[in-house]
Formats: C-alpha cells, sequence, structure tokens
C-alpha cells in the first residue's frame, strides 16, 4: 500500500518519509503482532449493511473525539460513547452513498492527507449535544520540535494512541472520507437568498426595550380565603366539574399516612447573627406566642408579624404535610401537637423561630365530602385569582394610557413594598427589560415571552401602548414601548457577507443532519442497521 503511495508522491522530503513509515508499519503493524493493535474488532458494536463496525473501530473512534480525556460523568451526561457509535453508523451509511454517486477513495488520498496536512476524520452523530465535536476533519499535529513533519508522533498516535493497524486506520479513514464527500454533496444544494440575507440583518439590528409589569394568578391566589358562604355556592353551582376535579385527585385523599395541617409565625435569624440579635429575636418571638397563647387570631399575627411572606399571606397556613417534609425541630413540634394546640415555647430552626399552630390531623382515607371541599376552595380560588390579576392589569393598562408613570404605578399595585422592604417576587411591579430583537423573549421566567416581542414590535414610540394585555401561560402582561431601533438599509451592505455565510453555514448543517436522519430511519426499517445491546466500551476498557 505504502509502496504504491510513495510512486505517486511529490517531492523528495514527502517520499522519505513515506519509505521511513513503510519500515516503521511493516514493523510495528505486519505480521502476528498487527493482530493485538486490533484486538477489539473481536467482537461488534453494530452491523450496517452486513458490515461491522467493531469495539476496535468504536475505541479508536472514542479516541479521536478526546473521549479519553472526557470526566466520566460528563461524558455519560452527553451520551458520548453513544454518539460515537451512532456516527459511525451514519459515516457508514453517508460513505454508501458517495459510492453510489460515483465517488472514489483510496488508501493514497488518506495517507496524504494526514502527512502533509495533518487531517484525520473523525466520527460523531447529528444528533450529538452541542457541547461534543461535529463529524468531519480535524487538523491533528504530528510534527516534532522543529515544525518537521515526525513519522514517529505518527506510529505513537495509531499505534498507541487508537490501538489500530495501519490497515484498520486507513479503511475507517476511508469511509469517512467518502462520507465528508456526500456531506459536501448535499451542502452544495442550498443556498441562501437575498431577502433571508437581509431578514436576519432586521433581527440582529431591530431592537427594543420596554417597561412591563407581570400579573400572575398566583399571586393573587395566595391571599385568598372564601367564606363559608361563598364555598357553599361554588359547590352547589360546579356541578360536575367538582366531581371530575375529585377523580383526578382521589390518590390525594385515600390511604394516607399522618399529616398535620399547621399554621406558623416566623422570625427570620440570620445564622451569623450574634448572641445579641439571638436573645432580641427570641425575645420578640415570645411576646408574639404570648398574645397567640392569651386568645388573638393566629392569622392575623402571622399575616401582620411572619417573616415568611409566603405563608403569611395565608395567615401562616402551610397546609397538610407529611412527616418529614419539614425541617426536623419544625416537624417534631407539629406533629406533638393536637388540633388547637400551640407551641409552649418558639421553635428554633436554621431559618428562625417558629411559633407554631396546629389545626388539623388527618390519616387513612378523608371523608368524600371533605376532599371535595377542599378541592373546591382550590378552584374557587384559581377563579377568582384569575379574574383579580386580569382586573388589576387592566387598570394598570388604563393608568398607562392616562399618561401615569410606571413607577407611580407601581406603588399602587397589590403587594407594592414599602421603601426599604424587600417586595414579594410575584407581586405585579413594572420593570424594564433588557434589549431584545422580534424573535427573543424579553421578559425572563420558565415561559416563552416571544408574544410580547411580536406585540412590541407592531408599537412605536409615538403610539406605545397595546390595546390589551399580553396573556402568558397564566399570567397577563402590561408593557408600554420605551425604544425601538430599526435597521437601516444603508449598513447592510457591511455586514451582507458575514451574515450570508452564517445562514448558509446553519442551514446546510440542517440540510445534512435532515439527509442523515432521514437515511438512518430507511435503513433501520429495511433491517440494515443492528447496533449491539450491550453496553459501548469505553476508550479506557
Amino acid at each position: 500500500m505504502l509502496e504504491q503511495f510513495l510512486q505517486k508522491t511529490r517531492g523528495l522530503v514527502l517520499a522519505a518519509i513515506v519509505v521511513l513509515l513503510s519500515a516503521v508499519f511493516v514493523l510495528q503493524f505486519g505480521g502476528p503482532q498487527a493482530q493485538g493493535c486490533s484486538s477489539g474488532g473481536a467482537t461488534t458494536a453494530a452491523v450496517v449493511d452486513g458490515r461491522s463496525i467493531s469495539r476496535g473501530d468504536l475505541r479508536a473512534a472514542y479516541v479521536l473525539v478526546g473521549g479519553d480525556r472526557y470526566p466520566a460523568e460528563l461524558a455519560r451526561q452527553n451520551r458520548l460513547e453513544e454518539m460515537v457509535l451512532q456516527g459511525l453508523v451514519e459515516e457508514a451509511l453517508l460513505a454508501d452513498q458517495a459510492r453510489e454517486l460515483g465517488f472514489v477513495v483510496t488508501e493514497d488520498d488518506v495517507m496524504e492527507q494526514v502527512i502533509e496536512e495533518g487531517l484525520i476524520h473523525v466520527a460523531m452523530s447529528v444528533d450529538a449535544g452541542p457541547y461534543l465535536p461535529p463529524a468531519g476533519p480535524r487538523r491533528y499535529d504530528f510534527t516534532d520540535k522543529d515544525g518537521n513533519f515526525s513519522k514517529e508522533n505518527l506510529k505513537r498516535f495509531i499505534q498507541g494512541g487508537l490501538q489500530r493497524s495501519v490497515r484498520d486506520f486507513t479503511e475507517t479513514q476511508m469511509a469517512a472520507t467518502l462520507a465528508q464527500r456526500m456531506r459536501e454533496v448535499v451542502m452544495s444544494s442550498v443556498e441562501v437568498g437575498e431577502r433571508e440575507i437581509w431578514n436576519a440583518y432586521v433581527r440582529e439590528h431591530e431592537k427594543a426595550t420596554i417597561t412591563y409589569a407581570r400579573f400572575s394568578p398566583s399571586y393573587f391566589a395566595s391571599s385568598l380565603t372564601p367564606s363559608k358562604d361563598e364555598l357553599d355556592a361554588y359547590i352547589q353551582g360546579a356541578g360536575s366539574v367538582l366531581d371530575e376535579a375529585y377523580e383526578k385527585q382521589k390518590h390525594r385523599y385515600t390511604g394516607l399516612e399522618k399529616q398535620v395541617r399547621a399554621r406558623h409565625i416566623l422570625l427570620k435569624l440570620d445564622a451569623s447573627a450574634d448572641e445579641a440579635q439571638r436573645q432580641e429575636v427570641e425575645a420578640a418571638a415570645q411576646k408574639l406566642l404570648a398574645r397567640a397563647q392569651a386568645g388573638e387570631d393566629f392569622a392575623s399575627l402571622a399575616q401582620e408579624f411572619s417573616d415568611d411572606p409566603s405563608s403569611a399571606k395565608k395567615g401562616g397556613d402551610l397546609g397538610f404535610n407529611p412527616k418529614g417534609r419539614m425541617v426536623a425541630p419544625f416537624d417534631e413540634a407539629q406533629f406533638a401537637l393536637q388540633p388547637g394546640e400551640i407551641t409552649a415555647e418558639p421553635v428554633k430552626s436554621n431559618f428562625g423561630y417558629h411559633i407554631i399552630k396546629v389545626e388539623a390531623v388527618r390519616e387513612g382515607d378523608v371523608p368524600v365530602d371533605e376532599a371535595k371541599r377542599e378541592i373546591a376552595e382550590q378552584l374557587w380560588r384559581k377563579q377568582q385569582s384569575e379574574g383579580l390579576a386580569a382586573k388589576a392589569a387592566s387598570t394598570a393598562l388604563a393608568q398607562l394610557n392616562d399618561g401615569m408613570e410606571a413607577d407611580a404605578i407601581s406603588a399602587t399595585l397589590p403587594g407594592a413594598a414599602a421603601e426599604g422592604e424587600e417586595a414579594d417576587p410575584l407581586a405585579p411591579q413594572f420593570r424594564e427589560s433588557r434589549s431584545f430583537g422580534r424573535g427573543d423573549s424579553p421578559i425572563a421566567g420558565a415561559f416563552d415571552s416571544n408574544p410580547v416581542a411580536q406585540a412590541a414590535f407592531e408599537l412605536t414610540t409615538d403610539s406605545p401602548l397595546p390595546k390589551e394585555a399580553v396573556k402568558l401561560g397564566e399570567d397577563y402582561v402590561v408593557f408600554k414601548l420605551l425604544t425601538k431601533a430599526e435597521a437601516k438599509s444603508s449598513d447592510f451592505e457591511e455586514d451582507k457577507e458575514r451574515l450570508r455565510l452564517q445562514l448558509l453555514s446553519n442551514r446546510r448543517n440542517l440540510a445534512v443532519a435532515d439527509y442523515v436522519r432521514s437515511l438512518v430511519r430507511k435503513a433501520s426499517a429495511n433491517g440494515q442497521v443492528t447496533v449491539s445491546v450491550a453496553e459501548p466500551e469505553s476508550a479506557e476498557g
């Protein structure tokens, strides 16, 4: 093989290198000992159209992508071995397609790439995550300290690093090179038009900012408690809705372990507090405990004094909780009380001091009427809170239309924090967004706020308000356009080529991924691909 390659090479230096490599490969990879370099090939990792991909092939491909240097946990999270093996399968299918189109790659071509350019192809699935290298040629350095190509470095790389014979190495690289030719064929059919480039320019340069407020039903729900008459009226009119809700949640009310429904008043104590601060907080807790034990309304005390904002709005109500859900000191105290009892002393936890009152205890099966009443309260609260959120959003939008400033409106909104106090994160308040484009999500959160961006770009700074609040999930968003920067056609030419290349690269990568996936689907459906059910062998294995 190498002798034939030598006859075709150009230049005395390259010829001399190949002569030396020929000797090295004959000694190191020829004869019986060559089998040891590819011993991993005795078992099969996958079969593609009757041809085996050995575990030795997989091990070598794994090393080529740097898998032997990956932290084990990171490799597992990114499914590295699986993606390399799938990449080898995809590579084999692409190589078949390239051969059908008449492409030919020889051993000489492979060795020329390696010696002259240091190029070796790596395998990786098109479905690999963004933190893994893509399939295709990568440049490796086989030079010595003087910058000259080193046969010793290449020998160590193939024999020691990849544990392959020269024939194994060149065969896999021939298939990989053919696969790359096929990728290039697919890429060559993709282009981008002038309009697409302009639209990308607009998306990049057209920016806006807004001031906005979110009105979340969850915030309003936390402070709502129906009266007996209100709840009775809701149950009477709920009909099948309540029955259906009970059936869906029935598992929450049957076969229960012991649960306690408690209220608490928390006085926070920072972990770094000194003894004087601790005594001060404990003394305040003792005073509140005395008032609660004297008969003052516990819920009212919690609303006024508790440092737990989420439960304070509900009068300190924590709902029903099984043992082990709360921190240990709190848990021990609440499960030692009977309904109606209050702790004899403030309970200290890593959060501070708690005053605890137990409202109810339940275990086993909850009576159906009691369970339905509890569910009805949830449904009533949801209905009422949605109405309150929508009404508050409508009021705020009307105030903006009347010329009122957003900061002034924030001071009037439900849950507005007094100066120096920390606001409830769910409470509506106006904030200013970052700069965003049409395709962005201007409001941070676990939801898609792009509808707000789309609505904002329909406005102008002369007419900056939408006709109605934008619904994001269950929340209502009111906003005002602050700034809007237009894309200028006069500057387009400066960015045109950069954007064209960027779009072309993205589009071509997508085209290749779609083409490869279609090949794999078709081959799998026809039974041409079989992957070993055993776990792939890692490079360290």
